[in-house]
């Protein structure tokens, strides 16, 4: 005869039941995506790939200008676990039921906890945090550690709250090599104890001391120990005093609190009318149950505190705050009703609980269908993935390609063959190689002058990829018009190549004119003029074309004049591009040919036409160009058109 009661057979049938539904429906939404939500999802595969075929690497090549690129894995054991799925025919198809065992496996731990703490009613707890907000919804559809991480502290608080502190320890050091902020669980930890100790008297110190050996052993036995707490320094430190020169993601920045409300409106809703549905009780509390409801407050107040401060610890609030809720009912033995009671009128007053219930459901998943929904789209002719493959084949192996740290992450997966810059955090290339940094930044931000040249020098590389629509617009413009860069893909992406002999199409030798000296000067005088210093190494003195008034003026010099000594003949160019970064004066010869306050374009295939001699002979071609607006460019570009 079984003898276990009902509630013990749906502690587990329960949350069983929970995993089996969320897991297909789960599948059938995420293999629907065309593509997994969020870049890093592609990084987490493509690290995960390389450890299946590989084993554990200690060098990363797509990070060529990076501190990751000596590789200290922030979350080897997220990608060891994802290794079987990333080593298949169809990678991003496993990452998908990868993502939704990960969020079946909370939704059924959610149900679980949500169970113990009310009974059956907590079954639905994983559908009040899913559709109930938004924020949540949109991190936890992400292929990414923090899924894990929160299955790890809500494991951590389950054996914190049952004094279960040796499998503490254990899950402490499996959080150390699953998550890059292990911190997180050590100061949890520090909170746990200094609680128990201020509101009951009981130093727990197993509480405190079994979390810090298990994170410390997590550390230790790290294969790229002492690098992960390099990057941990980095990541943890670092980019918090170097982020407002950064360009990081909006999921650093914070919401306005009319956004905090609708986002989250529908779970409020559910929460409240769950609150003010049970009525008080006369048990008495059990210690167990004390202790479960102030640990959960506990955390629930960090994240709380951290999600004011950046949306992406929504994924931590708004699971514990749940829990902590529905613990601090059962602590104080509320007994559930039918009905809510509404708020302006106590207890006398009341709605059934189902209104309640309908209303969040209807709004919260309404809202959640309406993101999944956008998320599905696939907005062109061609599969996104189907794309990605296509350029990933049109890069040669060794490639190395300049390409934002956000995309690189795209670029790693589906051309694992190429080299890139940086991944995943833009402070892991400014903390290592903070030159190099600003120049990628300028040439994607469209500051840099000659965009071929920083390319090479600054950054190694023959190959540039970004978005089609990308911003600023003005970028691929630029990029189509200059005849050192040619396009070898487009599609979603662009990619061009360096073609550095094009480079000849350019007038590069010229003779700086002294500050306060005739403009144009005497034919006579050019022999006795200062060469214009061009690059030292000849495969840069291939590319450059800009002719850069900052290598020689000085910082308070608003103008410069250069001059140049022209052969024509009959083979001889008879038009050339002027594309300068201020105002500008050519002359040819003594004729003022062009006075302009500025040109179309600072770029070649944006400047203006102008005629050149048609006798034979030599010509002067001396150019008078000043600062932008801006200050920040002071040269030109001449290009021999034909």
């Amino acid at each position: 005869m079984d003898r276990r009661s009902p509630d013990r057979v749906s502690r587990w049938a329960g949350p069983a039941a929970v995993f089996v539904l969320a897991l297909v429906c789960f599948g059938i939404v995420f293999q629907s995506l065309p593509v997994l939500y969020d870049t890093d999802s592609y990084y987490h595969l493509a690290i995960a790939r390389t450890y299946a075929r590989h084993g554990i690497v200690d060098s990363l090549p797509w990070a060529q200008l990076s501190l990751l690129h000596e590789f200290g894995d922030k979350e080897v054991l997220f990608h060891l676990l994802l290794a079987p799925v990333a080593d298949t025919a169809d990678p991003s198809a496993g990452g998908r039921w990868a993502l939704a065992l990960l969020n079946a496996a909370l939704a059924a731990t959610l149900a679980a906890l949500g169970f113990a703490a009310i009974g059956r009613w907590g079954l639905l707890t994983p559908v009040l945090v899913y559709a109930g907000s938004l924020d949540f919804l949109g991190r936890a559809i992400r292929l990414r550690p923090e899924i894990l991480s929160l299955l790890l502290l809500l494991a951590a608080v389950w054996c914190a709250g049952r004094r279960r502190y040796r499998w503490l320890g254990l899950v402490a050091a499996l959080y150390a090599l699953s998550y890059t902020a292990f911190h997180a669980l050590g100061g949890l930890a520090l909170a746990w104890f200094a609680q128990q100790w201020w509101s009951r008297g009981r130093r727990e110190w197993g509480l405190l001391l079994y979390p810090i050996l298990g994170l410390g052993l997590g550390l230790v036995v790290h294969p790229h120990f002492p690098r992960n707490l390099v990057v941990w320094k980095v990541q943890s430190v670092d980019f918090f005093q170097q982020k407002s020169v950064l360009n990081v993601g909006s999921e650093i920045g914070a919401h306005s609190a009319p956004d905090l409300v609708w986002l989250n409106l529908a779970w409020i809703v559910g929460l409240w009318a769950l609150w003010r549905s049970c009525s008080p009780g006369k048990n008495p509390p059990g210690t167990a149950d004390d202790t479960m409801a102030d640990l959960l407050w506990m955390t629930a107040a960090a994240f709380a505190v951290l999600y004011l401060l950046m949306l992406r610890f929504s994924v931590y609030f708004l699971p514990f705050a749940t829990l902590a809720v529905l613990f601090e009912i059962r602590r104080r033995g509320g007994r559930r009703t039918a009905s809510t009671a509404l708020p302006w009128s106590g207890r006398g007053r009341t709605l059934h609980l189902g209104i309640f219930a309908a209303a969040a459901l209807l709004l919260g998943a309404t809202r959640s269908v309406e993101l999944l929904r956008g998320l599905s789209q696939e907005g062109g002719p061609v599969p996104r993935e189907a794309e990605w493959r296509a350029f990933g084949q049109s890069l040669p192996p060794g490639a190395r390609v300049a390409a934002e740290w956000g995309s690189t992450h795209i670029y790693m997966f589906w051309a694992p063959q190429a080299t890139f810059l940086n991944v995943l955090d833009p402070v892991f290339m400014n903390v290592r190689y903070p030159r190099a940094y600003q120049a990628l930044r300028a040439i994607f931000e469209d500051r840099e002058a000659d965009i071929p040249l920083a390319l090479k020098a600054e950054l190694g590389c023959d190959y540039l990829a970004l978005s089609r629509f990308h911003q600023p617009s003005s970028l691929v413009r630029r990029l189509d018009g200059d005849p050192r860069l040619r396009r070898r893909y487009q599609g979603y992406t662009l990619l061009y190549e360096l073609v550095p002999e094009a480079g000849a199409e350019f007038v590069r030798d010229w003779r700086i004119v002294p500050e306060g000296s005739m403009v144009p000067p005497p034919a006579a005088e050019l022999g006795r003029l200062t060469e214009y210093p061009r690059a030292a190494a000849p495969e840069l003195r291939a590319i450059e074309s800009w002719i850069d008034g900052r290598r020689v003026a000085r910082d308070d010099q608003r103008c410069l004049a250069f001059v140049h000594e022209l052969d024509t003949g009959a083979e001889s160019p008879r038009l050339v591009e002027l594309a300068a970064g201020g105002p500008t004066r050519l002359w040819i010869d003594d004729r003022l040919v062009l006075a302009a306050a500025e040109t179309p374009g600072i770029y070649p295939g944006g400047g203006l036409s102008l005629p050149l001699p048609t006798e034979p002979g030599r010509h002067r071609i001396t150019v008078l160009t000043c600062r932008s607006g801006d200050g920040q460019r002071l040269g030109f570009y001449l290009r021999k058109l034909r």
